[in-house]
């Protein structure tokens, strides 16, 4: 796990998940603050990396990325012109962030997300019937119409959380 101090765009990423009104992100939001990591944006490579994926499709993307290099799945929030946005990507096992959905020469201010072993994600896939239409993980509806809200009621399971990213400082009462 990275130690650093949290950047402002961080910190700030942090207090809008902390205190989101939005109804569908409101139970992701408290998974992601408790499990969640923090990760530092950067650039698409210019050499070597996968191919990006389509607009508005993070989540298949973010898996068939991490698929592709080896690493982790994450799902969490993304902060961007100050707004807070349910968001996933993928990470290398250095802990690099590889986004291939967001859009290329602009970066999120930060990222805030659960990183997962790929294996999980596949079997939460095939579990309640969402490879095809993947909206991820913490959506609130995929939750509550496939599975049964067990993340949301008790998190990722410890076995498919990777220890990838910077811990998230935590504040009295969180």
């Amino acid at each position: 796990m990275l130690l650093h101090t949290p950047t402002c765009g961080e910190l700030d990423l942090i207090v809008a998940a902390r205190t989101t009104t939005d109804p569908d992100d409101g139970a992701a939001a408290r998974i992601v603050l408790a499990q969640g990591r923090l990760f530092t944006p950067r650039p698409w490579p210019a050499t070597g990396a996968p191919r990006r994926g389509a607009p508005a499709h993070c989540f298949a993307n973010a898996l068939r990325v991490a698929r592709r290099v080896g690493g982790g799945y994450v799902e969490g929030f993304v902060l961007a012109a100050g707004r807070l946005r349910h968001h996933a990507w993928c990470v290398r096992a250095d802990g690099a962030v590889l986004d291939p959905t967001w859009p290329r020469g602009e970066a999120p201010q930060a990222y805030l997300g659960v990183p997962m072993a790929v294996w999980f994600v596949e079997a939460f896939q095939q579990r309640t019937l969402t490879k095809t239409r993947f909206a991820g993980l913490l959506d609130a509806r995929v939750q509550a119409e496939r599975d049964a809200g067990r993340i949301h009621r008790a998190g990722v399971p410890s076995a498919a959380l990777l220890d990838l990213g910077a811990e998230v400082p935590r504040t009295n009462g969180s």
